[in-house]
């Protein structure tokens, strides 16, 4: 290609922001004439602009263009040193072009920014803050934390005590309050506070920051308390005047047809013992027929009692225990030796007691050979371990 191209400045410095020139020579050495395009490669060619782009030119003539170099003020724009062309291309020999080389030093510039995250704490012994440096400036920077409030309430600690940031990025230290007097309960107190961000060479950032103390006792918590406490109280008034004398009734109406039940088994039990009986010991009468010892046992479920034939027991009062709330038919019955027939003498649901005793003026007696039993049915016909206790007076009892 018959032309030549010069760079006035092959080196070139520009701030992010700002403005660099720098010329190129364009001269025609050919014959013909001749139109000239003009354009800047490499990574500046985003931010710079040839003035004019196109030169025509007659044999032997020459002309200058302009580049203008401005980058924008920006993180993307890092601070070193960028490599760019000018390429010159001729109309009239497509095929072939010049390329003059040259370099731009792009310069630095700071621009930083701080944040507390959030700007009010709140807590009653501790809070907790973040403090956010923002590098938007094209070189990277160190700074140091440190932090103080005026009035020397506060005790700080920050963690990293020191950060870095890359261009274009942000870097975050932790900031822990602990206030050095606390309180019990009242309104919530102000503590105003800075964070400082110290940079080489640079203005120190001022971060104002506030941590609102609150009382150790939360003030929910006493209307919370006195609320349960009404509740309680409401709850205690209902029990006695509604639920625990509905409660009382119906356990009444629904033990009402079993009380009767056992009231007329004792009757049965009275109209069938005679009041004097003779037996052994000389014939004595009452509580005693059979002039026997004091004596009491205990009869388990399914199991029985045999009197000697020497002997007689008669029975004045009877205790009947179900600890582990078993369910179904308890059953005490004597079989009468003499008449060789089974007797029943109380039959009791489990579900309605615990403990139930009876007591009987006319004593229940059995005679020579007699036998008391006792079973105990449970609803899926298992056995039982409910019991009867009885006492009164024994001739002659099983050794």
């Amino acid at each position: 290609m018959a032309a030549t191209a010069t760079l006035a400045s092959k080196a070139v410095t520009v701030t992010p922001g700002g403005e660099a020139v720098s010329e190129v020579r364009v001269r025609n050495s050919g014959t013909v004439v001749d139109q000239f395009t003009l354009e800047v490669l490499g990574d500046a060619s985003a931010w710079a602009i040839v003035e004019p782009a196109v030169i025509p030119l007659f044999p032997g003539a020459e002309a200058v263009a302009r580049i203008r170099f401005k980058p924008p003020k920006s993180s993307s724009v890092p601070a070193r040193a960028v490599p760019f062309a000018v390429r010159v291309k001729s109309r009239e020999d497509a095929r072939a072009s010049l390329v003059e080389e040259g370099v731009v030093e792009v310069g630095p510039f700071n621009d930083t920014s701080a944040e507390l995250i959030p700007r009010t704490a709140k807590g009653r012994s501790r809070a907790h803050a973040r403090v956010a440096l923002d590098n938007r400036g094209n070189v990277r920077i160190s700074a140091r934390l440190t932090a103080a409030d005026p009035d020397r309430k506060l005790n700080f600690t920050i963690t990293p005590p020191a950060l870095s940031s890359e261009p274009g990025t942000a870097s975050f230290a932790s900031v822990r309050m602990a206030p050095r007097q606390r309180f019990l309960t009242g309104p919530p107190k102000t503590n105003p506070y800075k964070v400082l961000v110290h940079q080489d060479g640079l203005p120190t950032i001022t971060v104002d920051g506030t941590m609102q103390q609150e009382g150790l006792i939360p003030p929910w918590l006493l209307p919370a308390l006195i609320g349960l406490a009404a509740l309680a109280l409401l709850l205690v008034l209902l029990w006695f005047v509604w639920l625990k004398p509905s409660i009382q009734s119906a356990a009444t109406a629904a033990l009402a047809p079993q009380a009767s039940a056992l009231q007329s088994q004792v009757n049965t039990l009275k109209a069938q013992t005679p009041a004097t009986s003779t037996g052994g010991g000389g014939g004595a009468t009452g509580a005693n027929p059979f002039g026997g010892n004091a004596y009491a046992a205990r009869l388990s479920g399914g199991g029985n009692l045999t009197i000697p034939a020497d002997g007689g027991l008669s029975v004045t009062d009877l205790v009947f225990e179900n600890p582990n709330g078993y369910s179904g038919d308890l059953t005490l019955s004597r079989f009468n030796a003499e008449k060789k027939q089974e007797q029943v003498l109380l039959t009791l649901k489990l579900d309605n007691f615990r403990d139930l005793d009876f007591h009987f003026i006319t004593p229940l007696t059995f005679q020579k050979n007699d036998r008391m039993d006792l079973s105990c049915v449970q609803p899926d016909k298992s056995s039982c371990d409910a019991s009867v206790y009885y006492s009164g007076y024994f001739k002659n009892p099983p050794q």
